[in-house]
């Protein structure tokens, strides 16, 4: 349980810093495709001369820039949610379907998110090396997150097959049987002590003992048989 605990906070935390990287440098990627930028043009009649040209953002950029942010929120979600519920002892079977199922597709998603953004890259580019650092960069980002969020969507499902053992809400097997409700307070003692339990069990009352009065004590003396008692 531990183990998983601290791969599924390792995990997360790798791609949450690297989704605020990939987001810093698609950001200042887009800012140069973005606007009216002015450039040299020569031309052999006129000579020099500058112009206005406008740039568009190219979709893969833009896509880039949503699958960024897009991850940021999953990674935060995915490690915050679980534990909030655990702490706060609501982790039922319900809860643990929802998530599960939602951890897993989501996952999964952001992991094809990735790998349609880097191959689309590296397909432009022909297989081979920009002449910019930043878009290299940024493809190197968008593999890493790629591998860290299929890794994810593995534990996930090994966590739902009941193969991985955790308490959190999503990570519960979700076998038949596997996950229990959280059991609620009782306000009768589960055992009580020896002598709570003796003093339940009812006991006989006493039984008043009288002495026979004088004249009863009397015709007993002289019944035939009976042999007195000494303190009659």
């Amino acid at each position: 349980m531990i183990i998983l605990h601290v791969a599924l906070f390792a995990i997360l935390g790798t791609c949450l810093v690297f989704s605020i990287i990939e987001l810093g440098l698609t950001a200042y990627v887009v800012s140069f495709f973005s606007g009216t930028h002015q450039e040299e043009t020569w031309d052999p009649y006129s000579g020099y001369s500058v112009t206005d040209v406008h740039y568009s953002t190219p979709g893969i950029l833009a896509f880039m820039l949503f699958s960024a942010i897009w991850s940021i929120l999953v990674s935060i979600a995915a490690a915050v949610l679980p534990w909030f519920y655990t702490r706060k002892g609501v982790a039922s079977r319900r809860l643990n379907t929802i998530f599960g199922v939602l951890f897993i597709v989501t996952f999964f998603v952001t992991s094809v998110f990735w790998l349609a953004c880097f191959a689309d890259i590296a397909a432009q580019l022909g297989g081979g090396v920009s002449l910019s650092d930043y878009l290299n960069a940024m493809i190197a980002f968008a593999v890493l997150l790629w591998l860290l969020f299929l890794a994810l969507g593995i534990l996930a499902v090994l966590s739902a097959c009941g193969v991985l053992v955790s308490d959190w809400p999503g990570y519960q097997s979700m076998r038949q049987g596997a996950v229990t409700e959280q059991p609620h307070a009782s306000t009768v003692p589960a055992t009580a002590t020896a002598n709570e339990q003796m003093s339940t069990v009812p006991t006989p009352a006493p039984v008043a003992v009288t002495e026979p009065a004088g004249h009863d004590a009397e015709a007993l003396h002289h019944q035939p048989g009976i042999i007195p008692p000494h303190n009659l």
